[in-house]
């Protein structure tokens, strides 16, 4: 596809999907290369198409319209934040509203990926985010839909500065260094 572009050239990388830390298996779908690693769960699933769009998706979206056109994909973590270009409802329910550091990703309007990382339980430093906050965000990034990927002290941004050649971490993970 001319969407689709391997990027042999890493210039930025984010933690994405939760997974098991005792044995590395990933917390839900995992495609990488149009292979199918690891099945779909409740969480949802960030991905891309073998056509180079970008897609957020339920479980039952999955299974139903997207499965075998899909080319990479991750899970989300529980929590849609955009939908149709408006923030759902209950993401000021009690287990959402605490703060902490966040990594989501959006698609907007015209098709472009947005990915958003904020630093957090690391205070006065960073706050980190609500899942209500995250999604204004997103929303406000020209997003017309987001999902939740895994925080916490998974949250992690890697990035290959101008004139490097290696990728350096330029987030403050908050478990204070990058997990394996």
């Amino acid at each position: 596809s001319p969407l689709y572009i391997p990027n042999y050239n890493v210039t930025v990388a984010i933690n994405g999907a939760g997974f098991n830390m005792q044995t590395g298996e990933p917390g839900g779908v995992l495609v990488m290369g149009g292979t199918e690693y690891h099945s779909i769960d409740h969480h949802g699933f960030f991905g891309l198409l073998k056509n180079g769009q970008a897609v957020i998706g339920t479980m039952n979206e999955y299974n139903t319209i997207y499965k075998g056109q899909v080319q990479e994909a991750i899970s989300g973590f529980g929590t849609i934040l955009v939908e149709n270009g408006k923030i759902p409802e209950g993401l000021n329910d009690n287990e959402l509203s605490d703060r902490a550091s966040r990594t989501a990703a959006g698609i907007t309007k015209t098709g472009k990926v947005v990915f958003l990382v904020v630093d957090g339980r690391q205070e006065p430093v960073s706050c980190g985010g609500t899942m209500a906050e995250i999604a204004q965000m997103m929303l406000e990034a020209g997003c017309v839909h987001a999902i939740n990927l895994d925080g916490g002290g998974s949250t992690t941004d890697v990035a290959r500065q101008p004139g490097d050649d290696e990728l350096t971490v330029v987030s403050r993970p908050s478990d204070g260094f990058e997990r394996s």
